[in-house]
């Protein structure tokens, strides 16, 4: 059995064996897979997005905040749960952040200032 140089790494392979130990496996052409990229790009927490747009949308139509409020604190314990398991923490600390003031303080004040004009 003759050794033969990975297309990939050059390393010296065995020819009839199945992968690579720098590569990995080989694919169907004799070449080795792509390496997987061990870091994913961080995603959003889909609560944050939420709270977020329901507090922009507060602004104009004031008992939404209490939905923003509400989906703000579901994201922001959703990431603090991700990073007590030591997974991957989602993306989208400061949007629900920014829900959670814009509704309890800002919204407030607006439909105040709007009732007192």
């Amino acid at each position: 059995m003759s050794a033969i140089a990975c297309p990939n790494c050059q390393r010296e392979v065995p020819e009839l064996g199945s992968e690579c130990p720098t590569c990995g496996p080989k694919g169907p052409n004799g070449s080795s897979a792509p390496i997987p990229d061990p870091v994913e790009p961080r995603r959003y927490c889909y609560d944050a997005v939420a709270s977020f747009s329901l507090a922009i949308a507060s602004v104009f139509i004031w008992p939404i905040a209490i939905l923003a409020v509400v989906y703000g604190f579901a994201a922001l314990r959703t990431l603090r749960d991700q990073q007590k398991r030591d997974h991957r923490v989602d993306r989208g600390r400061w949007m629900a952040v920014t829900a959670v003031v814009v509704s309890v303080v800002i919204v407030p004040l607006v439909v105040l200032v709007v009732v007192f004009m």
